[in-house]
């Protein structure tokens, strides 16, 4: 019983690269798979590329990308997570700090952020 007996398609052929071919490859595979699943075997991706000579990926995103805003409330817990242990660690807390911090949770509540994309200045990577 041969191999192809079993098989819907019955021709194999060998491809071989370079290893910059092949990183660009792999690449591309890698980023198709980030928006679908459908090409997520090799072979797939790979026997759509070669008989329809492309592969069509619709990207829906919100109006802003919610990456940077959660980055900015992770880094928001951190603070407040810091603020909780200087606070433990020195067992006193004066009413003025706890205003303080107050105040700045109420502002970052209150932040009415406009449509679209976030500003860049509000949202920084790099330290100040």
């Amino acid at each position: 019983m041969s191999w192809a007996n079993k098989r819907r398609r019955t021709v194999q052929k060998l491809v071989t690269f370079t290893p910059d071919e092949w990183e660009r490859v792999n690449s591309l595979h890698k980023k198709v798979n980030k928006y679908t699943t459908r090409y997520r075997s090799f072979t797939v991706f790979a026997r759509k590329m070669l008989t329809d000579g492309e592969i069509r990926v619709i990207e829906i995103r919100p109006l802003t990308d919610p990456e940077p805003l959660a980055k900015e409330i992770g880094r928001i817990g951190v603070n407040v997570n810091q603020i909780a242990h200087w606070a433990n660690a020195n067992e006193h807390i004066t009413p003025a700090q706890v205003e303080e911090i107050h105040r700045g949770l109420w502002d970052f509540a209150q932040w009415d952020r406009p449509t679209g994309p976030l500003p860049a200045q509000t949202l920084s990577t790099t330290p100040a």
